[in-house]
């Protein structure tokens, strides 16, 4: 799946790329997800990239609240990107990404007498990243997301119990250093 966002006009004479990632996952607790994750962007210069990028998912799962029933989460969201190389040994480089972005989330229970509610997330984040130029039109990459920081502001929705509030911190988490579902082409 991730071959279908990396189909490129890129070659030695572009500073332009596409990328990004695809994900379906299912397992035995009726639970359903499925991500698209494009991205589109500029080599400024050999140590900085410049892109925007945008995400589509839903997940469906069986959700055991107080209402008990089925229902899908609906996500999108759009953002920008830069990244940095900090190093390089031979193919792979080490770079840190910044990114900025507003994410949506629209919960929809499977029951007609519930509407569905969206809540929003202005979010912000610096994490680092590998790639791996398998080509000279090819790269691997992945987000590091077991290190970096972040900060997120969310904005109320009295009907899902979500006030008004930021959220800032830092992530170091050891347990998450090989998570297979970051790698991206």
């Amino acid at each position: 799946l991730l071959a279908v966002f990396a189909m490129s006009a890129a070659n030695a004479e572009t500073k332009y790329f596409v990328g990004g990632a695809a994900a379906l996952s299912t397992d035995n607790e009726h639970t359903t997800l499925f991500a698209v994750s494009p991205e589109f962007g500029w080599k400024y210069n050999s140590d900085w990239d410049l892109g925007v990028m945008a995400n589509f998912g839903i997940d469906h799962k069986y959700m055991e609240d107080e209402y008990s029933m089925e229902g899908d989460t609906y996500t999108y969201g759009i953002g920008a990107f830069a990244r940095y190389k900090v190093a390089e040994f031979g193919g792979a480089k080490l770079l840190l990404k910044g990114s900025v972005g507003v994410d949506f989330a629209t919960m929809s229970p499977d029951d007609d007498a519930i509407d569905a509610e969206t809540f929003t997330t202005l979010n912000a984040s610096v994490v680092p990243m590998i790639t791996y130029d398998i080509s000279e039109s090819f790269t691997l990459y992945a987000n590091l997301n077991f290190l970096g920081v972040y900060a997120g502001y969310n904005f109320e929705n009295k009907d899902l119990g979500m006030e008004d509030g930021w959220r800032i911190g830092a992530i170091a988490d050891s347990a998450n250093v090989a998570n297979t579902s970051d790698f991206q082409i």
